[in-house]
């Protein structure tokens, strides 16, 4: 309690990755920062996801896992974040807290449009999650030969 009568808290957001396909968003609040911070850190693992990486861009076709297979998007409050595929060697053209999230995702690679407040910081991150979600959102025919469901097989 302050000498004005308020009681301070703290939010905080917290990304976790392994820098090759998974990525977790957690947010924690507390009275104290420490608190926080580890009930945030608990819910990041708690969410983390596969995200699909791939060489989606026409420019390059080298193969590799460095970017976005395709298009995705994502959207929480009045953020829109779309990630569109990159050629090899472009970086990630994001803002900051866009690129924390790609990095620890494995994302080396992709290009950005975003719209709404994205000073708002939570959204921020958030939508950049929801648009790394979407890469699952359907099965390709590589998945295809992973799950035994390829030509031939009954």
């Amino acid at each position: 309690m302050t000498d004005a009568g308020r009681i301070n808290r703290f939010r905080v957001v917290v990304v976790v990755g392994n820098e090759d396909g998974l990525v977790g968003v957690g947010q924690g609040k507390a009275r104290q920062l420490r608190i926080a911070i580890d009930k945030a850190i608990r819910n990041a693992k708690l969410n983390i996801i596969p995200v699909r990486r791939g060489c989606g861009s026409w420019e390059c076709l080298c193969g590799e896992p460095h970017s976005v297979p395709f298009v995705v998007q994502g959207k929480v409050g009045s953020v829109r974040i779309v990630l569109k595929p990159a050629p090899k060697g472009t970086g990630l053209v994001a803002g900051d807290a866009a690129k924390v999230v790609l990095r620890l995702a494995g994302i080396r690679d992709v290009w950005t449009f975003t719209r709404g407040e994205t000073r708002t910081t939570i959204n921020f991150v958030k939508a950049t999650y929801e648009a790394l979600k979407q890469t699952y959102k359907f099965v390709t025919p590589k998945d295809w030969l992973r799950a035994g469901m390829g030509a031939g097989k009954a």
